[in-house]
């Protein structure tokens, strides 16, 4: 409503009726509203209920009069400024009009009054309180008016920030999403929708949650609502299904979003991707995992490698001792060198299967295709572990099944390493009973000249554990370390067989274990040469249609004359030692230079060179013996066994390669076919690669 259409309200108090009525008559008018009151008390409660434009006041009045009345509503800030005027019969004394002035009237309208005097004056106070009334209005209006512009501006302020929000949170490679602060999903940002292939509309609310993984789903949930309860941040890891349907690891992050007055009004979401790091942190862990395995494994190796070689050197360098003593018996001596010699022999296959498993590591093995008699390999295998078996009460057989050349191309060192491997630890590991290889052919159908052999290696040993099986064929390692103790080795054959069995197109494989014994099977891949075939059956002495000539090396060097070039006196001293048993006469050089003097000046059958020495090498003095046009056979000797050592000494003008530590027989033997061979302008055909 209008101000000017509105009444107003003025309050007469009188405690005389007719006071009142005379009043009430006088202003009486259709825009007033008159409230009368006959009590000082009755003018204070009506003020809670009216806003009066003007108070017209009464001065005396029983119990609480006029300036008692005017002082109480003074005091009350909200009635402060509301004019008084008051209406006496009193006398002008100046004190009382001073004192009707001090309790807070504006003017003093004394009876008898004229009508139009008072009219006239409320009239102007009605008129003061319209025109503020007005302005109260008027002020507001603009205060409504600038309230709703700011709003206005606020809410674009408002939509331009949520479009900026909108628009980052569409450029950021990560997923973002809003919640409210019940946790009901509202809003969820382009690459979200381009990641899980779901629309804003099939996301909105719960709808998120079928793109999770359902095992970490509730983990998930359980994050966002402990975080909703305690008003923190959370983060955790789940699942989440891309649309082209791989599940992928993602980081999921939750924050409050609060106002000024710390109130929650939101939660904020991201989602990034992890699984790639995921990936990376778990083949770093299986790397460090298997580093650290593998460091434990190489320890525990290098302790039972202390023991595998200090075994033998004890017995080596105890026995060595005991034979110093002159006095004692010959059958002790005996039994002093045979032990000698068995355990050197042991330390010459450790060393061995270490430069093996060391080359196979580096994968620098390398293999040879050669004629290679099967009977005569299984007969060798046969009497080679036949006495061993016999020293621990246990049967050793060969079956040979069908199918089996007689004549295969292989490599007959490697095949045989294998074999006895196999059988050397089923020797170890069997206490009772017996060992069995059976042996069978399969004919490649596609190919009929291929065969594979398959060898199987049966025992009635103590068995391998479930857990020793998993790690059975790894470097450096053994069923448990109880094994190691109990029954020595260095762990390095299976794994050594079965890389070995690889490279022979084949492999090693364990069959079965129990606590009643062990079947491995070997598989190699090879040619069989010509049709005849092995008999089925026990693989007997009966069976050997040849044996194989004994070398004798009594005095078979005798008559030559030989040069040895060796740096070191122990070697010196052996070697020239087995050729003069021979026969043979020795000149001793220890050096390059000194042999290249030695040759050029006497007439030598065969010359012994190391490669290994000090000043002028082997390979030096042969290449300036070669450029003399010395005719008669260089022999290398050198403690270096691979192959490519033996073709850079053939290169380098040497007509063969010995290997230490020597063989006596194979020592003199070599010695007699070169010098027997150059003789007859020939080369001996074990000299071939």
């Amino acid at each position: 409503m209008r101000v000017n259409e509105g009444k107003v309200d003025i309050l007469i108090v009188d405690d005389r009726l007719d006071g009142l009525i005379t009043l009430e008559a006088v202003l009486s008018e259709p825009r007033l509203n008159i409230v009368k009151a006959s009590s000082g008390r009755e003018a204070l409660e009506a003020l809670h209920y009216h806003d009066f434009a003007v108070i017209l006041l009464d001065v005396q009045m029983p119990d609480m009069d006029g300036f008692e009345t005017a002082t109480n509503i003074r005091m009350q800030e909200k009635f402060r400024h509301i004019p008084i005027l008051f209406v006496t019969a009193i006398n002008k004394d100046e004190r009382y009009v001073y004192r009707g002035y001090e309790a807070g009237a504006v003017d003093y309208i004394f009876k008898p009054f004229d009508p139009m005097i008072l009219k006239s004056k409320v009239s102007v106070f009605i008129e003061l309180y319209r025109q503020a009334r007005k302005i109260h209005e008027q002020e507001a209006k603009l205060v409504e008016s600038e309230r709703s512009e700011r709003v206005r501006q606020l809410a674009e302020m408002e939509v331009e920030s949520l479009r900026r929000y909108r628009n980052l949170a569409d450029a950021i490679p990560h997923v973002v999403c809003r919640a409210k602060p019940d946790g009901t999903h509202d809003y969820w940002n382009q690459v979200w929708t381009d990641y899980s292939g779901l629309s804003l509309e099939e996301s909105i609310g719960t709808g998120w949650q079928q793109a999770f993984h359902a095992e970490d789903l509730p983990r998930v949930l359980k994050a966002y609502v402990d975080a909703m309860i305690t008003g923190n941040s959370f983060e955790t890891e789940a699942r989440v299904r891309r649309k082209d349907g791989v599940w992928r690891w993602n980081l999921v992050r939750g924050v409050p979003e609060k106002n000024q007055d710390d109130e929650l009004c939101a939660w904020l979401g991201t989602m990034t991707d992890i699984d790639d790091r995921k990936r990376v942190e778990t083949e770093m862990k299986r790397a460090k995992d298997e580093a650290e395995g593998a460091s434990r494994a190489k320890t525990q190796f290098l302790a039972n490698m202390s023991h595998e070689i200090r075994t033998p050197l004890s017995a080596i360098l105890g026995f060595s001792e005991l034979l110093l003593n002159q006095n004692q018996p010959p059958e002790e001596r005996h039994q002093a060198i045979t032990t000698i010699r068995r355990n050197g022999e042991q330390l010459l296959h450790l060393i061995n299967e270490i430069l093996d498993i060391s080359k196979v590591e580096s994968g620098k093995l390398e293999v040879e295709n050669v004629r290679v008699d099967c009977l005569q390999l299984l007969q060798e295998i046969r009497s080679l572990y036949h006495l061993k078996c016999s020293e621990k009460s246990l049967s050793f057989m060969i079956e040979c099944g069908a199918n089996i050349p007689s004549m295969i191309s292989t490599d007959p060192v490697r095949l045989r390493q294998i074999l006895t491997n196999l059988i050397g630890n089923s020797l170890k590991f069997t206490e009772k009973g017996s060992i069995r290889v059976q042996i069978e052919g399969v004919t490649n159908m596609l190919r009929p000249e291929l065969t594979e052999l398959v060898f199987r290696v049966v025992d009635t040993g103590i068995g391998i554990s479930p857990e020793g099986a998993k790690r059975l064929f790894q470097p450096f390692m053994q069923a448990d370390s109880s094994t190691t103790r109990r029954f020595g080795g260095t762990g390095l054959g299976l794994a050594l067989s079965r890389k070995l069995a690889r490279s022979l197109g084949g492999d090693v494989q364990l069959i079965s274990s129990s606590p009643e014994g062990t079947e491995f099977e070997i598989r190699i891949a090879c040619k069989g040469l010509g049709q005849t075939r092995l008999p089925i059956g026990h693989l007997t002495e009966a069976w050997r249609s040849h044996a194989p000539i004994e070398e004798t090396t009594g005095t078979c060097l005798k008559g030559l004359k030989l040069l040895l070039v060796d740096d070191a006196p122990d070697n010196q001293v052996l070697i020239s030692r087995f050729l003069k048993m021979a026969g043979a006469s020795v000149d001793v050089a220890s050096n390059g230079q000194e042999a290249v003097d030695r040759a050029l000046q006497g007439a030598y059958d065969l010359i012994l060179m190391d490669i290994q020495m000090p000043g002028m090498d082997g390979y030096t003095a042969t290449s300036i013996l070669r450029q003399e046009d010395m005719k008669c056979p260089i022999i290398a000797l050198t403690a270096h066994a691979l192959k490519t050592e033996r073709i850079k000494c053939l290169a380098a003008g040497f007509d063969d390669h010995l290997s230490k530590p020597i063989n006596r027989v194979h020592l003199i033997t070599s010695v007699a076919r070169w010098v027997e061979a150059k003789a007859k302008g020939l080369k001996p055909v074990d000299a071939v690669l």
